[in-house]
């Protein structure tokens, strides 16, 4: 999101705070995490669908065109993956191709016909991967049908909230649905996130902010409902055949470069397609290991440029 001039710089100070990526992780201790993934394959042929738009912010932050050149690369090394790319919105014959559509733009106007598109492949058993402004459309009758497709949609600045969260602010998950089980019940990110969007009824809430005087040993429900915590961080949403993981996270663009983060979206992703995370952890670790096993990045990467395309 972007912030009001008239508050500029005491809050651009805090966000400068926050624009720090997390310290490299040792590959060994990822693997517990993975598990063994070498000789694990995708049974079927998967089409997978990248939509991106033009950069909206100062780079390093929603960087749709650099975080594309980034995972479509990723994701077309994995065996029996093909990767298309469309932009600001996908044509019929790439949704009737696509097994899986990934999102990471801010959404341009969608028609009536368009969004009647969009519900379609996913009523008919399309996978969605939203990510961060995905979620957001204006106006509000927009962000209603934006919800039909994905579960969760921007309600209007009076009523939505977002805001920068820093590792002082632990993201927990809810270990118990398939998409996160066997994880670790919290993660620590410097990244931003939205919630009290608009939110279907079969979403189910699967991360969730919280404060430093959340507890480990609470479940997840009770972090939910514990003052202060943000919901709608991670969420899954089921229409018709189709699954839908989606995500607030992921504004900064070195969050992409983190491998616990790229962990979070392969499992998505797979969750999303109906198929086991194996396939998709080369993904994890990939570009961001260093000689000496270390995996992540130290780059702020805030000095970017911005780009249209």
């Amino acid at each position: 999101m972007k912030t009001s001039l008239a508050f500029f710089c005491p809050i651009a100070f805090v966000f400068t705070l926050a624009a720090q990526p997390n310290q490299p992780v040792p590959k060994a201790e990822l693997l517990k995490l993975t598990g063994d993934f070498e000789k694990v394959s995708l049974g079927r042929d998967v089409r997978i669908l990248w939509l991106y738009g033009p950069e909206d912010h100062r780079g390093g932050e929603h960087d749709y065109v650099r975080v594309k050149e980034l995972f479509v690369p990723l994701l077309q090394k994995i065996p029996r993956v093909s990767v298309d790319e469309a932009y600001q919105f996908p044509s019929q014959d790439q949704f009737d191709k696509a097994d899986l559509l990934i999102q990471f733009l801010h959404q341009t106007p969608i028609t009536d016909e368009q969004f009647a598109s969009y519900h379609k492949f996913v009523d008919d058993g399309g996978g969605v991967v939203s990510i961060h402004e995905s979620c957001i459309i204006r106006p509000i009758d927009r962000a209603r049908k934006l919800a039909d497709c994905i579960g969760c949609s921007w309600k209007g600045n009076k009523e939505s909230r977002w805001s920068k969260f820093s590792r002082k602010d632990p993201l927990f998950l809810d270990t118990r649905h398939p998409a996160f089980a066997g994880l670790p019940k919290s993660m620590r990110f410097n990244d931003e996130s939205y919630w009290n969007m608009i939110q279907r009824d079969e979403v189910k809430v699967i991360g969730a902010v919280g404060t430093s005087a959340n507890k480990e040993d609470q479940s997840f429900a009770e972090i939910l409902r514990s003052e202060g915590a943000r919901g709608q961080a991670f969420w899954t949403y089921a229409s018709g055949k189709g699954r839908v993981f989606g995500t607030t996270t992921g504004h900064f663009t070195y969050t992409y470069h983190d491998p616990m983060y790229r962990l979070l979206l392969v499992r998505g992703i797979a969750w999303a397609l109906r198929e086991k995370p194996g396939a998709f952890i080369p993904v994890v670790f990939d570009g961001i290991t260093d000689d000496n096993g270390m995996v992540g990045t130290r780059d702020a990467m805030m000095n970017y440029k911005n780009r249209r395309k």
